[in-house]
């Protein structure tokens, strides 16, 4: 059984790609992408911002993160963690007065999968949050895990 690689490592690898190697030999990469791109996969951690879903349940219980959810509106019928805030991830930047004012306030991000959480932590990190991380395997993972999910509707 093949090893399926986390799409939040695809993407930035993707994206770094692209950054590095120009479409044609015409094309150029600025310098300054560049250097943003080595600088972000070099300190990337190990774990790529993700965190199991019982550790997220005990930060939520003792450090209290503002929790982000990011999927769809019409994916809420699907239940929430309670406490989220749903803004959609097509959304943040124009929800972004939503978000702390505290640029290292904790966030935990989710999904329902993984994938859009990953790409959120992307964008706040981009943003200038530093306290960011995702639920690894979103909702999901967090249902498997056996922990609660309220207003779900049938």
């Amino acid at each position: 059984m093949k090893k399926k690689i986390p799409l939040m490592l695809t993407l930035l690898l993707a994206f770094a790609v692209g950054l590095v190697l120009p479409a044609s030999s015409a094309d150029k990469v600025e310098p300054a992408l560049v250097a943003a791109a080595e600088k972000m996969l070099s300190t990337m951690p190990a774990d790529f911002y993700q965190i199991e879903p019982a550790a997220a349940q005990q930060q939520i219980e003792n450090v209290k993160p503002f929790l982000l959810d990011v999927r769809e509106t019409k994916e809420m019928a699907k239940g929430k963690i309670a406490g989220s805030v749903n803004i959609p991830i097509r959304d943040l930047p124009k929800m972004i007065a939503k978000l702390p004012d505290n640029k290292t306030a904790p966030i935990l991000t989710y999904c329902q999968v993984g994938y859009r959480g990953g790409m959120s932590v992307t964008l706040l990190r981009m943003w200038g949050y530093t306290n960011v991380r995702t639920i690894k395997g979103g909702l999901d993972a967090w249902e498997k895990a056996g922990l609660p999910v309220v207003e779900k509707s049938s």
